[in-house]
């Protein structure tokens, strides 16, 4: 199994099963229960308007987050308790459980297309969703690398079901069954909040079957109207710093005052030593050089909250060759790079060692590849005209095993490289698919 975030609201990490999930036959016996869940989730809402379609009594209760765990160990993110009976605590299963028999599918066939959908929905679309819509509730970072993946297998899963759709109303047979239901629920949001006019056009016939599902008199009853997008949500980065709050250090408390000593007998005093030769002030890191019209924490804060547009926009208005500098940098030994994790780690601790250098720089180091055929490359903006990694002896410690090239801002294809980066759009590299970005 592996854990995912809930749509909204996110108070702990829930558990997606990864067999398949098989839609349950017709429900013989209780007819109502209790769910369990939070607000705003959309999978609990798919439960309710199942129940919707079978007549199920379903109440609905609402837990924190530290009675939801102890009630519910398997930490799911909706539990039916069926009166007298026990509880059930996959989604899929209760949404089958609770409702109709032709949400389930009539013959066995159409069973298993159903559940074909469902799970597309909870393991190819709802994750992606997630990686898209967190930032925007300030529940993830901006990850721009992890977004932009994300935003990739969006459009690969829609571009399919376009096709898919084109000569149907529905998924599976000719009326609404829980694979409609399931994945337009776990559309909502995207539609509501991400998927504006120019990008839901793309799709036009995934559209019109949201449309339909979504003015159901049973999913309406549940979740009212379901507004499209105007304008796509961006990153909240007030909103991800209160609910990531930093924790302030405690005051180490004080040490106790040790006796004073009684003042031992004078000696005579020595000859003093020959004073010695005052140390060499330490050097200023670009000292030498003038004001920059680029501010680093302005292009920085830019990188973290706003659209590649306006990072750019800021890039070009600002950037003077010389004042600043950018760089292609490479690994000079990917022929030796093994494994994935161990790659990873080389590069964070490269960034690590490069603290005090962060003011003057920033750095996009990409790990690409798979085990055994690996490659590190990365870009680099930093201060003054040459190579700032050997402005302090500290900061060229690695630099030594990378290669650095650098580029020109006026030609083309040094400005595609760089802009690829600072996009999240630099999906290869010498034929290896992206694995993991680091940010410096």
């Amino acid at each position: 199994s592996k854990s995912v975030l809930n749509m909204e609201g996110c108070f702990t990490t829930f558990t997606v099963h990864d067999q398949n999930i098989l839609a349950m036959p017709a429900r013989h016996g209780p007819t109502e229960g209790v769910l369990y869940s939070y607000a705003n989730n959309p999978r609990a809402d798919l439960i309710k308007i199942s129940a919707q379609y079978g007549g199920f009594d379903l109440k609905n209760q609402e837990l924190s987050a530290q009675d939801f765990s102890q009630k519910f160990p398997f930490g799911q993110a909706a539990v039916l308790d069926v009166k007298n009976d026990g509880v059930i605590f996959d989604v899929i299963s209760i949404a089958s459980f609770v409702g109709s028999d032709g949400l389930r599918g009539s013959k066995e066939l159409e069973r298993s297309q159903i559940s074909q959908w469902m799970n597309a929905a909870e393991l190819q679309l709802y994750p992606s969703a997630c990686q898209i819509l967190y930032p925007c509730w300030g529940l993830m970072p901006n990850n721009k690398g992890l977004i932009n993946k994300a935003k990739d297998n969006l459009n690969s899963f829609m571009g399919s079901l376009n096709v898919f759709l084109e000569p149907r109303t529905y998924l599976v047979g000719e009326s609404v069954t829980l694979a409609d239901l399931t994945l337009a629920m776990y559309f909502r949001d995207l539609y509501t909040l991400v998927l504006d006019e120019q990008q839901r056009s793309k799709y036009g016939n995934v559209t019109r079957w949201f449309n339909t599902i979504m003015n159901q008199d049973e999913v309406v009853r549940v979740v009212g109207g379901t507004p499209l997008c105007e304008k796509p949500a961006q990153f909240d980065a007030k909103l991800f710093a209160q609910n990531n709050p930093k924790q302030k250090k405690e005051a180490a408390p004080k040490k106790e005052q040790a006796p004073k000593k009684e003042p031992a007998p004078k000696k005579e005093e020595a000859p003093k030593p020959a004073e010695a030769a005052p140390a060499l002030s330490k050097k200023k890191p670009f000292g030498n050089l003038g004001p920059a019209k680029l501010d680093m924490d302005s292009f920085k804060r830019l990188y973290w909250n706003e659209s590649t547009e306006a990072i750019m926009k800021y890039f070009d208005e600002s950037f003077v060759d010389g004042e600043w500098s950018v760089w292609k940098c490479e690994y000079k030994y990917n022929n030796e790079l093994d494994i994935l994790f161990k790659t990873n780690n080389l590069v964070k601790g490269m960034l690590q060692r490069l603290e005090t250098l962060r003011k003057f720089a920033f750095g996009l180091m990409y790990v690409f590849g798979e085990d055994n055929n690996l490659a590190i490359g990365g870009v680099w903006l930093g201060r003054g005209p040459d190579n700032f990694f050997y402005e302090d002896p500290n900061w060229s410690v690695d630099i030594e095993s990378y290669n650095l090239t650098k580029l020109d801002m006026k030609k083309p294809e040094d400005k595609k490289f760089w802009v690829d980066f600072v996009s999240g759009e630099m999906d290869f590299w010498d034929g290896k698919k992206f694995q993991k970005d680091h940010i410096f």
